[in-house]
């Protein structure tokens, strides 16, 4: 496995994993353009650097979750908190309907260059008008009611489509259920964490049940630099959004998936 490549793919991983323009779509250009063979191992490195970072990044509340968790196996409802309770039923749609996508090989299937073209531009269109068309900027996570939180679970469904961005999907069910720009982008971050840990998990299973010849160096390397790429977008996206809306990111998505469209295809 070559050194510049995995230096490349971890500073776009760490990029584009929270910022609305699809990580896996990135990725899968990249390495078609590198003629790169990105390994399961290298995958799992550099999604590991963007969960530190987020873990990181949301220290506080990612404490405050796992006192949650231990709170709900003890029965102990007086440390229930709403925005903890929002994340996991926000998380369970994608846990369902990912899992069974990935069993009956389908999102195998969506891993097409004509489909991320398509959905990068279709669904930057919808985060486009979502973010636009929502006027309601009082709404919190901490008094996001469970339908909503439903309901933004229902669109994290559409991350099982490369180029949709998981992100952006997110950040789009967030704005129409009248979240505020800056809840929104930190609920679509605080959400990856339990994405991550679990698709993650899958190629861990399959490395650990075969003998698979692996880089550790560079492994280390594209999680560094994941993460410290990661870190910084997370914190640049916040700043953004306080006083921005996301019309750059529809743009640039636009520009791209036609690209994709006419030189890819």
């Amino acid at each position: 496995m070559h050194f510049f490549p995995v230096v490349i793919l971890a500073i776009i991983q760490g990029i584009t994993e929270f910022l609305p323009i699809s990580s896996s779509a990135h990725l899968l250009i990249t390495a078609k353009i590198m003629n790169f063979n990105e390994s399961l191992s290298l995958d799992i490195s550099l999604h590991m650097g963007t969960l530190m970072a987020v873990l990181i990044y949301f220290r506080i509340e990612t404490l405050d979750f796992v006192k949650f968790m231990i709170s709900f196996v003890k029965s102990n409802k007086k440390s229930k908190t709403k925005i903890n309770q929002n994340l996991i039923v926000a998380s369970l749609p994608i846990f369902f309907i990912g899992g069974l996508a990935y069993v009956t090989g389908f999102a195998e299937i969506l891993r097409n260059i004509h489909f991320i073209g398509l959905a990068t531009i279709v669904f930057g269109l919808a985060l486009y008008f979502a973010d636009i068309k929502s006027h309601e900027e009082n709404l919190t996570l901490n008094n996001l009611s469970t339908k909503k939180s439903i309901i933004i679970g229902i669109f994290q469904i559409f991350a099982i489509i490369p180029g949709a961005s998981r992100a952006g999907v997110v950040y789009t069910g967030s704005r129409i259920v009248g979240l505020n720009r800056v809840e929104a982008a930190k609920f679509s971050m605080l959400l990856s964490i339990p994405v991550i840990i679990i698709s993650a998990s899958i190629p861990i299973n399959e490395i650990a049940n075969n003998s698979i010849q692996i880089n550790f160096f560079n492994l280390f390397i594209g999680f560094f630099v994941a993460f410290i790429t990661a870190y910084l977008s997370i914190s640049i996206l916040l700043r953004w959004v306080k006083n921005n809306s996301m019309t750059p990111f529809v743009v640039y998505r636009i520009i791209l998936g036609s690209i994709i469209l006419i030189y890819f295809t």
